[in-house]
Order: C-alpha cells, then structure tokens, then sequence
C-alpha cells in the first residue's frame, strides 16, 4: 500500500474535493478498461469452443470490477478514518468486514462460473449435434453448489475468527441428532443421490410406478422430490425416497413395446383360416418394425375361432426407446392389414364381446358347424 501512502501525502496540500474527484475517477477508468479487456476476451473465444475459458472471462468480470470499487472505498475509508487516530471500533471491525466482502466476491464468482460451464456446455452440444444427459448435469451443477456454498460459508467463519474444528465437531453432532429427528428429509436427500448416481431415470422420461399407480414424464429431479407432469396435465411431486422402495417402470427406455391381440373369426370360415395365416404371416414378414412375431390360429373359443397376433414392435425413427406414438401407429397399420387381409379371404371379423341371435346368418353357419 505504499502507493496510497504517496497519493495521500500529495493531496494533504490540496483541496478537500480532490481527493474523492481523483478516486472515482481512477476508479471509473480501471472499471472501464477491465470491462473493455474481460470483454473482448469473452467474445474472442466462442463458449461453444472455449468452455471453460469463455465462462472464467464471464463470470468473472462483474465480481472484479465489484472488488476494485470495494478497494476504492477502503481507499476512502483510510484516508478519512487513518488507523490510530481514535476510532478504535472501526479499526477493529474494518479489516474483518474487507476479508468477509471479499469472500462473498469469490462465492459470486465461484456461482457465476458454474452457470456459465453448464450454459457453455449446452451450447457445445447444441452446435456439435451432441447428446448431453441433463440429469446428470443437473446432479453435477448442484454437487459443485453445494462445494462452493461450503467454501464460501467456511471463509466467513475464518474471516469472523470462529475455529472450524470446532464448526465441525459440533456440526458432526449435530447433523445426528437432525438425522433422528428429520429421517423422511435424511431418506429423500439420500433418495435424490440414488437417482443421480444409478440414473434409473432422467428427464424427460415417461415413468410409471406400479404400487401407487402414478405415471408421467419427469420434468423435475430435486434433492428432496421429483416432479412429474400426468399424462392428463397435473403436475405429481413425488418424494425421493420412494424410488428406493418402489418397483418402476421407464417407459423411455423400453427397446420394444408388445403387442398381443386376438382376432375373431366365424365358424363358418373354418376353411378360410390357413390362408388367412399364412398371408397374415407374409404381411407381418415385410415389416422392418417387428423384431418377432407370431401370427397363428390360438383356440376355439365359445363363440368365435381365435387368431392371435403376438409382436414385438420396435421404433423406426432412431432412437433406442419406442415412444408410445410410435407403437400405436403400427399396431393400427398391423391390425388393420390382418382384417383386410381376412375380409379378402370372404371372413367374417367379429368384435371382441358379441352375441349370436337367430337371425344372424352367422348363427345358422355356426349351427351347421356344431351339427
């Protein structure tokens, strides 16, 4: 600080007003020459390719030029309030106040760069066409919060003069008696890093859980809940914990989704069913959507003779999972070609619940077939 010492002996001379006049208006050329510089250097490397330099240079920028207006006022403040000239308060009070201000600079900055690497990040992704789990850049981010709220809060306690050891072992007895009396929030916390670190599920998911019957896609992963959006728009907040006891279903992630119908035929086209079969089986073999399938006459059933459909139905649009959107169009092309292939053969399609009456020409086919 020999520096300050020299300019303050200059201005002893001079005017009362000069002092301040030449400290803000150093203050506001080395504002705006940080400015300028931390700008073009932010701009110079694109954060789609300089990740982490480009959000250093960002984050960084506002908590710099913030400290070199807090160093102007502890400029100010020596220069008015020298120590050892009868203020024994604020000697005192002074430097714990700068070590605590600064602290919080760092935080802001610490905050401000982990923003800013996830944003550069998407935007990699974005621009390379690259796939980025957000679930787990979500898990990342709040990990990384987490550390640097714990720096933040520790410089402080040092800043302050209380003993850290001493934080710590009373935050070690603390946190078990927290434990005993707050389990359900303890269970959710752990339930949270269990989704994290084994990722049964990440955003976006449609996931359905068999014991308490909810269903949805997921929206939100939190430390305590998870939100779901219904399939019928509301919103579920469900916690945690129960995804560690709960048996689950990831609908995102299933490689093929089945289909299992049963088509009813009349007695009276008997005859007709090997032929229906078999062009059935024809029609299914040109389908590049089904990794396996069966199509073959089942039971004769009560009313009707049965054939079944059993498929495996695959996505044809890339990607690893079958959306539902996917299965439903071709369960309606597959159904839709068995029936037509069916009523080319001169069959009869009944519904599934149906009843026989005498005057229905079906009844006397199948009264002549029973005889």
């Amino acid at each position: 600080m020999e520096w300050i010492e020299s300019a303050e002996e200059i201005l002893e001379g001079g005017k009362w007003w000069f002092f301040p006049v030449f400290l803000i208006a150093g203050l506001l050329i080395i504002n705006l020459v940080l400015r300028v510089v931390l700008s073009f250097l932010w701009k110079r490397d694109k954060p789609e390719v300089k990740v982490w330099r480009s959000a250093i240079f960002n984050a960084i920028s506002s908590p710099l030029r913030t400290s070199i207006w807090l160093l102007g006022v502890i400029i100010a403040i020596r220069h008015y309030f020298p120590p050892g000239h009868g203020y024994p308060v604020l000697d005192k009070v002074n430097p714990v106040a700068q070590e605590v201000l600064f602290v919080f600079l760092i935080g802001w900055f610490l905050f401000s760069l982990i923003n800013r690497v996830e944003e550069n990040y998407f935007k990699r992704a974005s621009v390379q066409g690259a796939y980025v789990d957000r679930t787990v850049a979500s898990a990342v981010k709040k990990l990384a919060t987490i550390i640097a709220f714990l720096i933040v809060a520790l410089g402080v306690f040092q800043a302050l003069g209380l003993s850290i050891a001493g934080l710590l072992a009373f935050g070690g007895t603390a946190g078990i008696a927290v434990g005993f009396a707050a389990q359900n929030l303890v269970s959710n916390f752990f339930g949270g890093l269990t989704i994290f670190a084994s990722r049964i599920f990440k955003l976006g998911d449609d996931i359905i859980l068999k014991s308490s019957g909810l269903s949805g896609t997921v929206v939100h992963i939190g430390w305590r809940s998870t939100t779901i959006a219904g399939w019928d728009g509301k919103r579920i907040y469900v916690p945690n914990s129960i995804f560690n006891t709960e048996n689950l279903i990831n609908h995102s992630r299933l490689a093929h989704r089945t289909l299992s119908q049963d088509v009813l035929l009349s007695y009276g086209d008997y005859d007709k069913i090997k032929e229906v079969v078999a062009q059935g089986n024809d029609f299914l073999a040109t389908r590049d959507d089904l990794d396996y399938f069966v199509f073959d006459f089942s039971e004769f059933g009560d009313k009707a003779l049965k054939l079944n459909i059993y498929a495996w139905v695959r996505s044809t649009g890339g990607n690893s999972f079958v959306p539902y959107a996917d299965f439903a169009k071709a369960q309606g092309e597959i159904l839709m070609g068995i029936a037509d292939i069916a009523r080319t053969k001169g069959c009869k399609i009944l519904p599934q619940n149906h009843v026989l009456l005498k005057n229905d020409p079906t009844y006397d086919a199948d009264m002549q077939m029973n005889h």
